[in-house]
């Protein structure tokens, strides 16, 4: 019904712009007097004549007029709806909302969802950067369609899917010259060491503590928390300070000489990355896209931290 509607419509503006019904009839290809039984329901619809013999053409009427102005902006619009429809089944378009954690939010998501904006050009992406429990209330208030964040042991996922993407190793961010002298550290020498921590109480604090608790370890002395890892790099690469981070935290840092990543010997500290969503979500073909991007980089990281193991650890 919709289509014929619109159908009526650009006939109607064809006639306008030909000045005729013949000349429209021959540009649509269509009967001369099918063209003119379709202008005759729209005057009925429209409850005024719309055209007035002109000598051999025809002409608007002041009514005619304003229904072609509303004509031709109704045309425009469904050609637009159209093309969203189009991208939004081919992905291309949409709108994406993430909620992340803290550093999650700041190193890893962004640059895959910026590949995915130049891929999908149209998107409308956003990113909400929070506590990983915050993260995942977004997600089942229905204000973020999934969240990536910290697995941390206290979190209840519940009503969400969650699953564990990959787990990301902690490494000892050091300044260029200052401690420890070697590539590797103990967790012993580790508790020696001027070291710069996050706020207590946070999620990243309580899941390391969990680990170094798990492995024998005491809680570690820091010499100041800082609530942003930007500031915590800065923080230990002025000082000769140290800190404990994802290994893609400071992947740049550390590129770029700013920082120096020590392995911890003998201990396996790592981050849990998880995924979250409703159970009942049915993601848009852009959503998958970047569902699809979070889980090749999973196989790619895991992939990457057996390698690095099997070579440490043969």
């Amino acid at each position: 019904m919709l289509q014929l509607q619109l159908r009526r419509l650009d006939l109607f503006c064809t006639v306008v712009d030909e000045g005729g019904v013949t000349r429209a009839a021959e540009r649509l290809h269509v009967a001369q007097p099918w063209v003119s039984a379709q202008l005759r329901t729209l005057e009925k619809a429209a409850g005024a004549p719309l055209f007035v013999r002109d000598g051999r053409h025809l002409a608007l009427t002041e009514a005619g007029r304003r229904f072609h102005s509303w004509a031709a902006d109704v045309l425009a619009s469904s050609a637009q709806v159209r093309r969203d429809i189009e991208n939004l089944g081919a992905g291309v378009a949409g709108s994406l909302t993430v909620a992340t954690s803290m550093a999650i939010g700041t190193y890893l998501v962004p640059p895959l969802l910026t590949e995915l904006r130049h891929e999908r050009t149209g998107a409308d992406i956003t990113v909400y950067i929070s506590e990983p429990a915050a993260a995942l209330r977004s997600v089942a208030i229905g204000d973020a369609d999934f969240a990536v964040a910290t697995w941390a042991a206290e979190l209840s996922p519940e009503p969400l899917h969650a699953e564990r993407l990959w787990e990301e190793p902690l490494v000892l961010a050091a300044a260029p010259n200052g401690p420890p002298d070697s590539d590797t550290i103990t967790l012993a020498e580790l508790a020696t060491l001027p070291l710069v921590g996050v706020p207590t109480g946070v999620a990243f604090d309580r899941m390391l503590g969990d680990q170094l608790r798990s492995h024998g370890a005491g809680e570690l002395t820091y010499v100041m928390r800082l609530g942003h890892a930007e500031a915590i790099k800065r923080a230990v690469a002025a000082n000769d300070w140290g800190c404990l981070a994802p290994s893609y935290v400071v992947a740049d840092d550390v590129a770029a000489g700013r920082l120096r990543s020590v392995a911890i010997s003998d201990a396996n500290l790592v981050e849990g990355i998880g995924l979250f969503h409703r159970q009942t979500t049915f993601f848009s073909p852009l959503q998958q896209a970047a569902v699809a991007k979070l889980q090749q980089i999973a196989t790619i990281r895991a992939e990457s931290t057996t390698t690095e193991l099997t070579t440490c650890c043969p």
